[in-house]
């Protein structure tokens, strides 16, 4: 009995470390919106840049932000770190006073402990802008480099925003955006952090059209607001595909929700999946369970990363929920705090938490199932030794589901799920699953031998109880 008590703990224990919880903390930042920045905090903020640089610090420029006092929300253009050891925040001053012009959705890179590089975005008028800067951390100063020494301009990219971005060790790439037209558009293009020369990449420049402007080879349709992943290659989700779109229109059938992937030494990108050219709802199946029926729905302005298995999450954006109401041409997108998982061994997707349904308030308890982040969309975030993502305010709903700009900070811990560092190959998976049948028939064949056992110690007492005793007479005894 001790032996088969032992092989049914195994078997509750093993399911357990399999599925492990994803922790999400709180870890700074006020619960309701619209909060005044201090000179402690940058207070609400959406739209700005946020850069990581792989050590212990994380920097905050531009974006919008909410003054409480004239009650209005105003661009800004100041730079802040973080901490990410205490989470505390505080000022970067530059030395001089030419810096860049206040202003909401720019790229930003940098390298840790020299600089950081600021790209386009929108200014307070709309205008968007196609102007590089570098700030010295050395020496704390600011230093556009659209112009050469000799006056002409350096090739870059045309001015826009809403473009993604990607920041590795070398480089910042972009791709897409929207131009002062308000059209989509489709180039991509590199950064040199070293040479400190922007490049367009070969795809881009012979984007293949034909006269119906579908791709005669595989790459993503113009876009803006997609959402970007690394590790190794590039990733991008879905994003706004309208061909022209004001700013005034919301889902209209337009929002993507189709998955690429970019090989940056073959200057070649593959679709994995979805849609470019329908808003679809999300198909979100049972909760942590994967399937080939899974897919998020259409979206803009969520945030992506890559765990260290491999594996895509994304969280939040503005789009479709599991709802069909949610991808009318009608109404609003919905703000959302969904958050998924890809993983490419299975090529399949899970809804890992948050919500399905959209425009939810957040929660600020002591446990994970009273704590998670209100759905929201144009956040920042950065990610931290691959499986620790932070998010930091946005635009969406506060703990009370009012909306305006955001100042919480969150983490989003996965590592549980990827404790053991590696993708599992399909003949782990296999030796998993027949492990664990294995255990399960030995549990019932150690069960039915038990009842076996012990039936025929009861039948055996019976019948010893019915015995009769008599005396043996000796065979001699009769001679």
């Amino acid at each position: 009995m001790d032996n088969l008590k032992l092989l049914i703990t195994i078997a509750i224990v093993i399911p357990s470390i399999l599925t492990a919880d994803i922790d999400i903390v709180w870890n700074g930042g006020e619960k309701t919106a619209n909060v005044s920045a201090t000179a402690m905090s940058p207070g609400s903020r959406a739209e700005g840049g946020l850069w990581f640089d792989d050590s212990t610090k994380s920097y905050l420029f531009g974006g919008w932000s909410y003054n409480s006092i004239s009650k209005e929300f105003t661009l800004t253009n100041d730079l802040w770190v973080l901490d990410v050891n205490t989470f505390h925040w505080s000022t970067l001053k530059p030395v001089a006073n030419n810096k860049p012009t206040a202003r909401y959705s720019p790229s930003i890179c940098g390298i840790p402990s020299k600089m950081i590089v600021i790209y386009g975005g929108i200014d307070q008028d709309g205008k968007k802008l196609d102007d590089t800067w570098i700030y010295n951390l050395i020496d704390n100063s600011w230093e556009e480099l659209t112009l050469s020494g000799n006056g002409s301009i350096i090739s870059h990219p045309p001015g826009r925003g809403h473009q993604s971005s990607w920041c590795t060790s070398t480089m910042l790439i972009i791709f897409g955006g929207r131009n002062s037209e308000h059209k989509a558009l489709h180039d991509m293009w590199s950064f040199s952090l070293v040479n400190q020369k922007w490049s367009e990449m070969e795809s881009s420049k012979k984007y293949p059209s034909n006269s119906f402007g579908q791709t005669l080879v595989s790459y993503p349709k113009p876009r803006s607001g997609a959402t970007s992943f690394q590790q190794g290659s590039l990733y991008l989700f879905g994003g706004n595909t309208a061909v022209i779109d004001s700013g005034e229109t919301y889902v209209d059938g337009k929002y993507a929700n189709d998955l690429w992937r970019y090989d940056i030494e073959k200057d070649s990108w593959t679709k994995i999946g979805g849609f470019d050219n329908v808003c679809h709802s999300g198909n979100y199946g049972h909760f942590q369970v994967a399937s080939k029926n899974n897919w998020p729905g259409c979206r803009v302005k969520a945030t992506g990363w890559v765990d260290t298995n491999g594996n895509l999450w994304m969280f939040g954006g503005d789009g479709a929920d599991s709802t069909a109401e949610s991808v009318t041409v009608f109404k609003p997108g919905r703000l959302l705090n969904d958050l998924w998982r890809y993983e490419f061994v299975f090529k399949m997707w899970s809804w890992m938490g948050g919500n399905k349904y959209g425009n939810t308030g957040g929660k600020y308890g002591e446990s994970n199932s009273e704590r998670y982040p209100g759905s929201r969309t144009s956040f920042m975030s950065f990610n931290r030794y691959s499986n620790f993502h932070h998010i930091y305010g946005g635009m969406g709903h506060d703990t009370n589901g009012k909306d305006g700009l955001l100042s919480d900070l969150w983490e989003i811990d996965v590592h549980k799920e990827v404790v053991y560092g590696k993708y599992p190959t399909i003949s782990n998976v296999f030796m998993i699953i027949f492990g664990l049948c294995g255990l399960i028939l030995l549990i019932v064949a150690l069960s039915l031998y038990n009842r076996r056992f012990f039936r025929g110690s009861e039948k055996d007492k019976d019948k010893m109880s019915d015995t009769e005793y008599c005396m043996l007479t000796n065979i001699d005894d009769d001679d």
